[in-house]
């Protein structure tokens, strides 16, 4: 590469990196819940993660817009993290994304027990008019033990 295009590289780099600098200070604040989710589930998948990080964007989507288009510099970045109710949203989204990672794994299972039974129920009927057709033969009731789910 020839030294000119260096350099001409290097300015854009560093006007793009003062330009967004704003952003990356609001952004640091806002999704500190998201970078703790990040470091606690390492190991199992980062379901939580996204979760997390998407109702975290959306809490600070209308702040950076505020800042984007609005006053975007670092004072009016500063002025949006010591706002209190940006901290509010911020964390009350994340805490929201939180509770929505937490409660819908049991609400699925719910869903999904409530399915099998009625499932359960609709073939015991359909097997009771197969007895009436054919007679006893067909029949075979299987229930399984108690100790076989545990």
């Amino acid at each position: 590469m020839k030294r000119r295009n260096i350099f001409l590289y290097l300015v854009i780099a560093v006007s793009l990196g003062l330009m967004i600098i704003p952003t990356v200070i609001v952004l640091a604040v806002a999704f500190i819940p998201t970078g703790v989710a990040f470091i606690m589930h390492r190991g199992k998948g980062y379901l939580g993660v996204i979760t997390i990080g998407a109702m975290n964007m959306a809490g600070a989507t209308p702040y950076l817009f505020d800042l984007w288009f609005g006053e975007h510099t670092v004072d009016g970045a500063i002025d949006i993290i010591t706002n209190v109710f940006a901290w509010l949203v911020f964390y009350g989204t994340a805490m929201f994304g939180w509770a929505l990672y937490s409660v819908t794994p049991s609400v699925v299972s719910t869903f999904m027990t409530m399915t099998a039974g009625h499932r359960i129920s609709m073939l015991r009927e359909q097997q009771s008019g197969l007895v009436e057709k054919w007679g006893s033969d067909v029949e075979s009731v299987y229930e399984p033990d108690q100790s076989e789910g545990s």
